[in-house]
């Protein structure tokens, strides 16, 4: 019996019995739409983890004062970097031409103190330049009420504020505060400022405890006209932070005296970053793995159900001279056909709800009820990409074929007369 022949006899048996073949489109065909969804949003969910993670705290690769390590916790604006005798640039210009390394953000990033009626409250100042960083930090995206901050200039200090603070301080846009620090100088150093616009990044613990000010008015109100906290290093690639990292070192170290150092992302915090990463990649894997275990047994059911419930037919064409080997491969290329048309289906399917969700968001805030960990947005964006439909696709073709198999092997084996009287 011919290939050709067989396929076209497999068609044949798909298109006769439509409902058998409508709910086996039905229900692999969910089981590839929630596979595909799901994969979506767990990868949507890491990437926002570790966007929050490189955006606020470590960057791809940090360049520091070595000796401000030791003292972190005090944030000591003393141990600064302020170049090699002119300002900060100098290091920047150093290390902006390594092979690796996209773009290099100046910050600031110092405790303050605001005097309030009832007590006060310790806030966290972050003092940033918003058209260098606006590739990947635009503070004016996330800005919900009022306007961006301008630059410094005499008499005009201005912030943005995190809502949340706003809110539990109970003050509004064009109202007046004034902050306490401690400055370079090992002063103490206060400045009123007018807050120009409310900000919200939909995470906790930034639109709660942030402020964000200008550089050039952090280097007024810290005393730190040359200098900067931190210089924070983006890469084309994050996988290769530890090479570039050792690039950065090695001309940094060329420079007699030199009192600076680069840490990747997996060294900063004592490897706490890297640890997390490690254990929460493990966690989304295991997650993503149970749902693909969940959905292969939906599709393994319905093909095993389908094929079993057609022991009858099995055994009329055995009987009429149809060998087991042309029987599993009918019975194969039916399952081809279908998982075809149901993956494709799921796949569309499933494609475009996480392209809406990937546009709208999903308020995961709203479902935890806020007070989410510095690493969590409350919106989360689901992934959409060409890779994901491809994954989706494949993985209910390939199971739904494969899993074929197990049936139609054991059906070709029964004889006619068994399979006639619906013995399986």
């Amino acid at each position: 019996m011919t290939q050709n022949y067989i396929i076209k006899m497999a068609f044949r048996n798909i298109s006769r019995n439509r409902r058998r073949t409508l709910l086996s489109i039905v229900a692999i065909g969910m089981a590839v739409f929630f596979t595909c969804f799901m994969k979506s949003y767990i990868t949507g969910l890491w990437s926002n983890v570790k966007g929050n993670t490189f955006i606020f705290e470590t960057g791809h690769i940090k360049v520091l004062n070595r000796d401000y390590l030791k003292e972190e916790k005090l944030m000591p604006l003393d141990l600064n970097i302020d170049g090699y005798g002119k300002d900060y640039t100098e290091v920047i210009g150093l290390i902006k031409n390594v092979k690796g390394v996209k773009q290099i953000f100046p910050r600031t990033r110092f405790g303050a103190i605001i005097n309030r009626e009832n007590g006060m409250k310790n806030v966290m100042g972050f003092a940033f330049a918003p058209a260098l960083e606006k590739p990947v930090n635009s503070l004016e995206a996330k800005i919900v009420e009022g306007r961006m901050f301008r630059e410094y200039s005499p008499g005009q200090h201005e912030m943005v504020m995190g809502r949340a603070m706003a809110a539990e301080l109970g003050v509004k846009t064009g109202d007046k505060i004034t902050l306490m620090t401690k400055t370079a100088e090992e002063g103490l150093g206060h400045m009123t400022f007018r807050i120009t616009g409310l900000s919200s990044y939909g995470v906790a613990v930034i639109d709660k405890s942030f402020f964000f000010i200008s550089l050039s008015t952090a280097a007024r109100f810290l005393k730190m006209e040359n200098s900067v906290m931190e210089l924070v290093i983006f890469l084309d690639d994050d996988t290769k932070s530890r090479a570039v990292t050792a690039e950065i070192n090695r001309i940094l170290n060329s420079r007699p005296g030199n009192p600076y150092q680069a840490y990747s992302w997996e060294e900063q915090g004592n490897g706490q970053y890297y640890e997390m990463f490690v254990k929460m990649s493990g966690i989304y894997n295991v997650i993503f793995v149970i749902f693909l275990v969940l959905a292969s047994l939906v599709i393994v059911n319905t093909v095993m159900m389908v094929i079993y419930e057609r022991m009858k037919e099995i055994g009329t064409i055995a009987a009429m001279g149809m060998r087991g080997s042309a029987i599993v491969r009918l019975f194969f290329f039916e399952a081809v056909i279908v998982s075809i048309i149901s993956s494709f289906s799921g796949t569309v399917l499933g494609g475009i709800v996480s392209y809406i969700a990937s546009r709208l968001g999903i308020n995961v805030g709203k479902l935890t009820g806020g007070g989410m960990s510095i690493r969590f947005s409350e919106i989360i964006y689901p992934y959409i990409g060409w890779d994901l439909l491809l994954f989706s696709f494949v993985f209910g073709v390939v199971v739904a074929s494969v899993c074929s198999y197990i049936p139609a092997l054991r059906a070709a084996r029964i004889e006619p007369v068994e399979a006639l009287k619906g013995v399986y």
